[in-house]
């Protein structure tokens, strides 16, 4: 647990590295016909979680001193994949892993057994490979092969983007979407990873939205790459510009690509449409000014975007709506339930319909305990809304923050926060 008061940050932070690039690229770099070298200043639990999978898979990765090395081997007799509580590893490596190997191990932890597999697993059974059963721990039977793969897009954007890096070792593959794809930044970064380690995706996309296509040809490769940069985190960045909003006083981020695919790039507009000033100068923003105005935000397209505009809003005095939000309940946590709790046990106002959550801001919380229900988003969210609480907040099971940052607390409290374990 950690104890956080509501001692404001401001200043000057690093970003850090986005855990979605980051897992494409090792994906990539262990698929290559040569070796790679990949500059990550930081890791994290879930990046450590595809590291490990990779070695089960043959790959040769060594990180140190914020550089991975990987050079690709030779498939195992057996392969090995331990996602851990990475939905993200989970779903990327299957299809690859029986691209290369003919039996793999599948591990997983946490909540992640019980997370939507399908219809991706209804489709690599199609395609040649048996399962022991349908939820991991499973031990995957079969290599995968090429064709044409057809899923609804309203699931996980996952799905796509695990076929389409296995799909340079099966053969020409087409996959389709039959519904609206959501969650499809995601896809794009993963088909821009690709390119970048040398396959070309062709993206077919009807007027209508619906059998949205992505074929990798016949023969495609990939090629290592060598000093290969991850972008900086919109997700992570996102607590800061949060902070800054939430309180008026200045965070500079350093390291952003302005002109990211990453989903959570939306953020910016958030917090633009709120009533703050979002200031680039090169690779660093800066966000100046209070949070004035209610939040209107559409969920489908920067799920991941909810617990820290839910703090944002607490925030502002005033009704703020986020809608479309099902695929929040699919996460580490219902989202859509854990957020609204974690709003309520600190003292604020919220009701859900549906899928939909309302929370009326008045700009203060009592504080209190808060459960983040082993969840890192719900330990940020929690930790920006001690900033506008009479009371500190002490956050049960804040140690899930070590899912995808780490040093988070130690960056929070170095711009001035203080949050503490306890």
């Amino acid at each position: 647990m950690h104890s956080v008061t509501n001692a404001i940050p401001t200043g000057t932070i690093a970003s850090i590295p986005a855990k979605a690039h980051a897992h494409r690229a090792l994906i990539c770099a262990a698929l290559a016909t040569s070796p790679s070298t990949i500059l990550l200043s930081r890791t994290s639990k879930d990046i450590d979680a595809t590291m490990d999978s990779l070695r089960g898979l043959g790959a040769h990765v060594v990180y140190e001193n914020k550089i991975v090395t990987v050079t690709p081997g030779p498939a195992p007799v057996k392969g090995n994949v331990v996602p851990h509580e990475s939905g993200t590893t989970l779903r990327l490596l299957l299809p690859v892993a029986a691209s290369i190997c003919n039996d793999v191990d599948v591990d997983a932890k946490g909540r992640l057994p019980d997370r939507p597999l399908e219809p991706m697993l209804g489709e690599m059974k199609a395609h040649g490979v048996t399962f022991s059963q349908d939820k991991p721990p499973f031990t995957m039977t079969g290599r995968l092969q090429g064709g044409n793969f057809s899923m609804v897009g309203d699931v996980s954007s996952q799905f796509f983007s695990g076929l389409l890096l296995a799909a340079p070792q099966i053969g020409l593959s087409t996959i389709t979407s039959t519904t609206p794809l959501q969650s499809s930044d995601y896809v794009t970064l993963t088909t821009e990873t690709m390119r970048d380690f040398g396959v070309e995706v062709e993206h077919t996309l009807p007027d209508t939205d619906i059998n949205e296509a992505f074929t990798v040809p016949f023969g495609a490769s990939f090629i290592g790459r060598d000093s290969y940069q991850i972008e900086g985190d919109w997700s992570n960045a996102a607590i800061w510009m949060v902070a800054a909003g939430m309180t008026g006083k200045p965070i500079t981020i350093t390291g952003m690509n302005k002109n990211s695919v990453q989903a959570d790039r939306r953020i910016m507009q958030v917090m633009i449409d709120a009533g703050c000033d979002v200031v680039w100068d090169g690779m660093n923003v800066t966000v100046t000014g209070r949070a004035s105005k209610p939040i209107h935000a559409d969920l489908e397209q920067m799920p991941d975007m909810l617990p820290v505009m839910a703090a944002l809003a607490c925030s502002i005095s005033g009704e703020s709506s986020f809608v479309k939000g099902a695929r929040l309940r699919l996460k580490e946590s219902d989202r859509l339930v854990a957020v609204a709790n974690l709003v309520r046990d600190l003292g604020g106002t919220v009701r859900e319909e549906g899928d939909d959550l309302y929370i009326i801001g008045s700009g203060i919380l009592k504080g209190g305990q808060g459960d983040c229900v082993n969840d890192h988003r719900l330990v940020m969210a929690g930790t920006l809304m001690a900033l506008i609480s009479e009371n500190p907040v002490t956050l049960k099971d804040s140690e899930a923050i070590t899912k995808s940052y780490p040093d988070f607390f130690e960056d929070w409290n170095l711009l001035g926060g203080n949050a503490q374990p306890v």
